[in-house]
């Protein structure tokens, strides 16, 4: 998807966002009820992503599959990023991603838990095609953040990754 879909492209959204954000800001305050935390959700969940070739609507269909089925937004954070992580044509991240100036080819990924605020990563891990999947794992199976390199790489293999 492009984005103009919905009327309004990525890169007009982040300036109509940034827009808004500044007039709060210069206003010296948000309103009350900006602040006060909700205990339903707003509307309706949104996935935005950066690109518009087939593996991003794909990814951003499994997303859609997960939170229309009565999962989490976690869960279809993860599995979209599966999907770009294991795309050998995709060289920002996972699988096809560019090796470093030793020719190794080292992973980095992040994840947060809006709820809890709760966050793992992975940083230089090596072999692992899905490493956001091992950086839930650092967050739901640790008292960690971050596990970097060989640790990193242990951690996945404990669990089963290849």
């Amino acid at each position: 998807m492009s984005g103009k879909e919905f009327g309004i492209d990525r890169r007009e959204f982040v300036r109509h966002s940034v827009g808004v954000g500044a007039g709060a800001l210069a206003l010296g305050h948000l309103p009350e009820e900006a602040t006060r935390p909700r205990s339903q959700s707003a509307g309706l969940p949104i996935i935005i992503t950066s690109h518009s070739n087939d593996t991003a609507r794909d990814a951003m269909r499994q997303g859609w599959g997960i939170l229309y089925g009565g999962g989490t937004a976690l869960d279809a954070v993860e599995r979209g990023a599966n999907v770009i992580e294991v795309d050998p044509n995709d060289s920002g991240v996972g699988y096809g991603g560019l090796p470093n100036e030793n020719g190794d080819i080292q992973l980095d990924a992040s994840i947060m838990d809006g709820r809890t605020y709760n966050a793992g990563a992975v940083a230089s891990i090596e072999n692992i095609k899905t490493p956001s999947s091992v950086a839930r794992l650092v967050m739901e199976r640790t008292d960690h953040v971050i596990l970097v390199g060989p640790a990193a790489l242990d951690f996945a293999r404990s669990f089963g990754f290849k």
